[in-house]
């Protein structure tokens, strides 16, 4: 038993023995029975919110509105709910009430997926109204009762559930499929934020080629903020969704994610900002991007290395990786690509045995933008081999061209 593991038994316990009810419910319900180590413990009881805090000297109120105070147990974080009934899903969202029930079965019957909608007691007992072991056996991802109710309540479920079916390699119930695509015009009540979360779990998975598929099934791009608001997206995808499969980073997947929905390299920076990406994040993927739809074969190793100056060996090799998805490569590889790397001398502005003080000392000249130009192509020149590293060459390479443009 891990440490989390242990914690949660433990909060179990001091809820069980002041007289609650107390069970582990949900993900790490599924992934125990899955042969997996839950990342985190949620727990469900019918104590309420008080009477959690005042069993615990350390707590947090993370959710009082849902019922939910987070239990601080031995530098663990345990997420402890109330038993409750939700109602007047009134934005497709979230639930404009909460009520406080007295029953497990109630409980688990708000959840969204079968497979989500299990509870153990502390010796392992299974609770399991909906079938959702049997569901795991199937590998079968089906809602809670009435699927298209589930959906209506809150329309992330739906994203959910193809996220769930890429991250678990199971199918999804023929009449939950049915409940998606009467549903999905719900998706365009969602957040921005709520939807690029999702996707980004999409990309944890081995094989996310499947939840895209889905997605493209189902029209569900036509939908999603922010999808739905770009002029161009196609009806279909402009290209196979098994390219999600062959690479396995992060920006890679939004790179392809992206082209497929018809995004040139100079709107891809904007759209990466419309999916509330943070400027770095956005930044890097729009570089692979443009990367990938500049590349061509004729590019030698001077025009290969300089790219590596300017974007670095890790953000070329996956826009390469890319570009090979999309086009034949004949004359690069990535280990030619590693190769001009370990070949050049310097990689960055901090490798040069030089820097903007001694150019000023050795040329006397007044600060400027010169410098920084002059340092830039010293930079280059000496990462291409066409000047020796050593700071004697450099500076009187520096005063040279100082002296010519003076001249």
């Amino acid at each position: 038993m891990n440490r989390e593991a242990k914690a949660a038994y433990e909060v179990l316990c001091v809820l069980e023995d002041a007289g609650f009810q107390a069970y582990w419910v949900g993900g790490c319900v599924r992934d125990r029975l899955l042969g997996k180590i839950p990342v985190d413990y949620d727990i469900t009881t019918n104590a309420t919110p008080d009477q959690v805090q005042s069993l615990f000297s350390r707590t947090v109120a993370t959710g009082l509105k849902h019922g939910t105070v987070t239990v601080l147990w031995k530098d663990c974080m345990i997420e402890v709910t109330t038993f409750r009934k939700e109602h007047d899903y009134t934005d497709y969202r979230r639930p404009e009430k909460v009520e406080y029930v007295g029953d497990l079965e109630t409980d688990l019957a708000r959840r969204d997926f079968t497979i989500n909608a299990m509870a153990e007691d502390r010796h392992h007992r299974l609770y399991d109204p909906y079938q959702g072991k049997n569901d795991l056996q199937q590998r079968r991802i089906r809602a809670v009762g009435d699927p298209k109710k589930r959906f209506t309540e809150d329309a992330l479920r739906i994203v959910r559930g193809i996220r769930f079916a890429a991250q678990l390699g199971f199918h999804i119930d023929g009449n939950t499929q049915t409940a998606i695509a009467s549903t999905r015009s719900l998706l365009s009540y969602l957040s921005v934020e709520r939807i690029t979360d999702e996707l980004e779990k999409v990309w944890k998975a081995e094989h996310p080629s499947q939840a895209i598929h889905l997605m493209w099934k189902h029209q569900l791009f036509s939908c999603l903020p922010p999808f739905c608001q770009w002029k161009d997206l196609p009806g279909t995808p402009t290209i196979p969704e098994t390219v999600f499969d062959t690479v396995s980073s992060r920006e890679e997947r939004w790179a392809f994610l992206l082209l497929q929905c018809g995004t040139t390299s100079e709107q891809s920076y904007s759209r990466l900002q419309q999916l509330r990406l943070s400027r770095d994040d956005s930044q890097r993927i729009h570089t692979v991007i443009q990367l990938a739809c500049q590349w061509t074969s004729e590019i030698d190793e001077d025009s290969g290395k300089r790219l590596m100056l300017t974007h670095g060996l890790e953000l070329v090799l996956k826009g390469f990786q890319v570009s090979c998805r999309l086009k034949p490569m004949k004359h690069h590889t990535p280990a030619q690509l590693r190769q001009w790397w370990e070949e050049m001398p310097v990689k960055r502005m901090e490798d040069l045995p030089i820097n903007g003080a001694d150019l000023l000392q050795a040329t006397g000249q007044f600060p400027g933008p010169w410098v920084g130009q002059v340092l830039r192509y010293l930079l280059e020149e000496t990462a291409l081999g066409r000047l020796s590293c050593d700071p004697v060459t450099l500076l009187e390479k520096g005063c040279q061209m100082i002296g010519k443009s003076d001249s």
